[in-house]
């Protein structure tokens, strides 16, 4: 457990970590106040029952000879009105150091938050593609409040709570050395057994309920997010049936959860039950007055009151920590590996692809596929030119388009940028590129902040953006709305028609008028009129903007100034369409 705080401590900042550090001297003045409220109560309690107590009692006898009056019950009336203040100031620091515990736990968890899903977005593409999208939504959501609040909150709780017990253990061993060593002793080993028992079950269940609750949002996303094919295809209730299974399981995961705690309060409560009752054959053992065998278990009796639930705390709490286990060790192994992206900059007065875009005998394998899904691959695409990447499903187009990108390093051979190797250059790159995927993605907002795509509203500039609509067809769509360009698009576009869709993702990437146009078939959703219309518009920027596109037609990209065929992962040929078109097998990719 201490190996887990440490983790989890380490994933904030220092000042963050000070301020952990800081609450623990709060939460212990906060029990020793909790604990002497009791304490108090307890003493005016016997003082109400006999007032003449206040003649006997060392430190009440002293305040008694300071009153004026010489009836003891004033004493008393003074100070239950002294513990009622004390009450109130009481609640009021409690509920102060409550609010800070509470503070500091969910702000922890944000930054920790924050901080992951800057690495996951740093994160090389391959790791996306090797993880589902609810094994990273979960960390950041539903984990990082459970590590905070089961794993730090708790160790907060236990901290506190140990404090209570230690003082109240100092009291007994003052006042009765033999019988509190030997009580604490075996109340000790007794307790130690529930602990080591339950140890590995809080673990398994953490464990469990983690893989549950990923597995439930996985779940939800594809019945969801596949909406029109679920209902077109009637398969409701496969979906249904998946999620009560889910749904049942964390129930159970629950319960057993549920069932731990109660087991693990009910064994600390035996345990100290007996020790009580150890407590009273010693006593009787000893050779001691009534009076005394009866102040000294009155001693023992209202401690185990004030022990017992600090000890179920301190069990409760124990397994909050264990259980939350395998979310740290989740969460940890990502921080850990996932470091977040240094920046990288490339020469502001050196632009790139002043010259020439190279692939250099380039070959990739996916882990766990074929040996290369490209092999060999070389050609030059010079500045302002417009090339066209063609070829048969699975021919590597996309994968080569991904390599060009910078998302998949090359296992072997290089991307070359004005001669310049490609590798530490990815960011600087990217942010030259307008890239326009086969497979749209939009927000849920406004077409203006579609286009704009991440840029506040205080910083977009409004004539771009005419500009973009303009270049990709989308200025009698915007017209037909109300609203125009503050049209709400819905959940990924779905007030949007494919095409329409298609022509936002245009309009996004001119937006930002990059040298480097990329399309990965992004015409594919158009009809024949709109894929000639926006097949002109990239017309118009040849030669000012560099233009690789993937073509479903050859139609689309028949005007290129090279035409690069790939079959097989391999390059079959390069030139124009009418050096490649008496290719049989060319041919009949039209």
């Amino acid at each position: 457990m201490i190996r887990d705080l440490l983790a989890v401590i380490g994933w904030l900042p220092a000042r963050e970590r000070w301020r952990w550090f800081g609450l623990l001297p709060v939460a212990a003045l906060a029990a020793l106040i909790e604990a002497a409220g009791a304490l108090a109560m307890f003493g005016l309690l016997r003082l109400v029952v006999d007032p003449e107590l206040v003649r006997r009692a060392p430190v009440v006898s002293r305040l008694w000879s300071m009153s004026p009056s010489s009836d003891p019950r004033v004493v008393v009336a003074v100070l239950v009105l002294a513990v009622a203040v004390f009450y109130l100031l009481r609640a009021l620091f409690l509920s102060w150091a409550e609010w800070l515990r509470q503070g500091l736990v969910y702000r922890s968890s944000a930054i920790a938050a924050e901080r992951l899903l800057a690495r996951y977005l740093g994160a090389d593409y391959q790791f996306h593609a090797r993880r589902r999208s609810a094994s990273l939504i979960e960390p950041m959501t539903r984990a990082s409040d459970i590590v905070f609040e089961l794993a730090a909150g708790s160790a907060v709780n236990i901290f506190a709570e140990a404090v209570i017990i230690l003082a109240l253990s100092i009291v007994l061993l003052v006042s009765a050395p033999p019988i509190t060593l030997v009580t604490v002793g075996i109340v000790l080993a007794l307790a130690l057994v529930p602990i080591v028992m339950a140890r590995r079950s809080w673990e398994r269940i953490g464990e469990s309920e983690r893989q549950l609750y990923q597995h439930q949002l996985h779940l939800l996303q594809q019945s969801l997010g596949a909406i029109k094919d679920v209902t077109v295809s009637g398969r409701q209730p496969f979906f249904e049936e998946r999620f009560r299974h889910v749904k049942r399981d964390l129930g159970v995961t629950k319960q057993r959860r549920a069932w731990a705690a109660s087991a693990a309060r009910l064994g600390v409560e035996a345990t100290l039950m007996l020790s009580m009752l150890l407590v009273i054959f010693l006593v009787l053992r000893q050779d001691v007055s009534g009076g005394d065998a009866i102040s000294v278990l009155a001693l023992f009796a209202y401690t185990g009151f004030r022990v017992v639930p600090s000890a179920n705390r301190i069990m409760l709490n124990a397994g909050y920590m264990r259980e939350a286990h395998p979310w740290i060790q989740g969460m940890d192994d990502d921080m850990r590996h996932l470091r977040a992206p240094a920046p990288r900059t490339f020469q502001p007065e050196r632009p790139m692809l002043q010259a020439t875009l190279t692939c250099d005998r380039v070959s990739f394998g996916y882990e766990g596929g074929p040996p290369y899904a490209l092999e060999d691959i070389s050609f030059t695409v010079r500045r302002g030119q417009s090339v066209g990447i063609v070829g048969p499903t699975g021919a590597g187009k996309s994968t080569l388009v991904d390599v060009l990108l910078g998302l998949l390093p090359p296992t072997t051979g290089h991307v070359l940028i004005d001669g310049v190797a490609l590798e530490g250059q990815e960011r600087a790159w990217q942010r030259q590129i307008g890239y326009v995927s086969q497979s749209v993605y939009l927000l849920d907002d406004t077409l203006r902040r579609n286009i704009a795509f991440g840029i506040p509203d205080s910083a977009i500039d409004e004539a771009r953006l005419a500009a973009a609509v303009q270049q990709a067809r989308l200025d009698e769509v915007v017209a037909s709305f109300p609203s125009r360009l503050d049209t709400m698009v819905g959940e990924n576009g779905i007030r949007l028609s494919g095409g329409q869709r298609q022509r936002v993702a245009i309009a996004r990437a001119l937006y930002h008028d990059p040298p480097v146009l990329l399309f990965d078939e992004a015409t594919a959703a158009l009809d024949n009129q709109t894929e000639r219309e926006v097949t002109e518009a990239i017309a118009n920027v040849h030669g000012t903007r560099t233009v690789i596109a993937i073509a479903h037609r050859l139609s689309t990209v028949k005007n290129c100034d090279q035409l690069i065929y790939l079959r097989e992962g391999k390059l079959a040929a390069i030139g124009k369409y009418s050096d490649l078109i008496s290719d049989p097998a060319f041919r009949q990719l039209t």
